[in-house]
């Protein structure tokens, strides 16, 4: 929370900063009206900045002249996504006391995180000359939910007095460092981009029963999975951007993709008790997991928004906001794993329960706003 807290909070401060440097140079210029519009041309005229994808160069003072248009830049992004983070398992868990008619309680969870989620990026990159950058990245996602187990269609269940829960969380990140081709082709800005990544995810669910379940029935039951990848490999992009007229403004849009080689783990586990008095309590635990298995990642990315930038008067820099809307698609590749069981009948409750392990893929949709300098 704090992380997420300090991007918002470094976005907000990016852009007021930009604002009175903004209108200073309005209020502070005396040249006629023409001269003022000729050099706002000036100023808009240098591409727009992609960094999520690449950087563009424009010089913060002019012409790039070879060295003189070496300059820093730096980024701060915060992504709204609907984030769906799957485990690749399922959990089943049934419950039928015989003195009831149907099955009183019956969930099939669909294991993941589907939640709304917050993903800050910061970035940091240095242009050299008019066609070259280099930019480091970092990019990351945690989240957690606990929404009531899903029940299994087209079941409905009876009175029971026991508790259901489920907990799922998710944490995702990339480091990216890539070398920068920028190019034109009319008024259309390019830029290509190629470099390495390394990848994480790491996801986990659980459901749990707990409490008297029907009269002289006790419950106390946990089913678990979750999988993991750790890897690094290649990442590039092609973006491309076209200035509205003569205004600060520029659409942009732009495609990623990542090929990562590591090593996955995965998991199945259940454990717990189930009474029936005067019956002896029916207890088991067991975990099926396979770790450190060859794995691959492979990671789609696609942007598509509005970009705005001002050369600042009152500091020699240029500040830029962006807002897009951002996709991305996280196919997850490696070997299944097998899952863990819980059942049987003690006095006249009956339970089936089960916790099978998989490799789940991710989708993540949403809105990305972003603010940074270059100077």
């Amino acid at each position: 929370m704090y992380c997420k807290g300090l991007v918002l909070l470094a976005a907000l401060v990016l852009q007021a900063a930009a604002l009175p440097c903004a209108i200073r140079a309005e209020e502070g210029n005396a040249a006629p009206k023409d001269e003022a519009a000729a050099g706002l041309a000036t100023a808009s005229s240098s591409p727009a900045r992609d960094l999520q994808f690449s950087y563009a160069p424009s010089a913060a003072n002019g012409d790039c002249r070879g060295r003189e248009c070496a300059h820093w830049i730096a980024e701060t992004d915060v992504s709204f996504l609907s984030a769906r983070v799957r485990t690749g398992g399922r959990i089943t868990m049934s419950f039928n006391d015989s003195t009831t008619p149907g099955t009183d309680m019956s969930i099939t969870d669909q294991s993941g995180l589907f939640d709304y989620a917050v993903a800050p990026r910061l970035v940091l990159g240095r242009q050299f000359g008019e066609k070259w950058a280099v930019v480091a990245r970092y990019w990351t996602l945690t989240d957690a939910d606990s929404p009531f187990p899903e029940l299994t269609p087209g079941t409905t269940p009876q009175p029971n007095f026991a508790t259901f829960l489920s907990s799922n969380s998710a944490k995702l990140y990339t480091i990216d460092l890539e070398g920068v081709r920028s190019f034109s082709l009319g008024a259309w800005k390019f830029d290509v981009t190629a470099g390495g990544r390394h990848a994480s995810l790491d996801v986990d669910s659980a459901v749990a029963a707990f409490g008297v379940f029907t009269t002289g029935n006790f419950v106390n039951l946990t089913l678990a999975n979750g999988c993991s990848f750790n890897g690094n490999g290649f990442t590039g992009s092609l973006t491309a951007r076209r200035q509205l007229g003569s205004s600060p403004f520029s659409l942009f849009a732009g495609c990623r993709g990542t090929a990562a080689y590591g090593h996955s783990d995965s998991y199945g586990r259940v454990y717990g008790a189930v009474a029936s008095s005067p019956s002896a309590p029916l207890v088991g635990a067991a975990t099926v997991m396979r770790n450190n298995a060859d794995a691959e990642m492979e990671i789609f990315e696609l942007q598509f928004g509005l970009q705005w930038e001002y050369r600042l008067a009152c500091v020699p820099a240029t500040a830029f906001f962006r807002s897009a809307l951002e996709w991305q698609h996280w196919n997850f590749m490696g070997p299944p794993t097998g899952g863990a069981g819980f059942g049987g009948t003690i006095g006249n409750l009956t339970t089936n329960s089960f916790s099978s392990a998989g490799i789940g893929d991710t989708d993540l949709v949403g809105l990305t706003c972003a603010a940074g300098f270059t100077w």
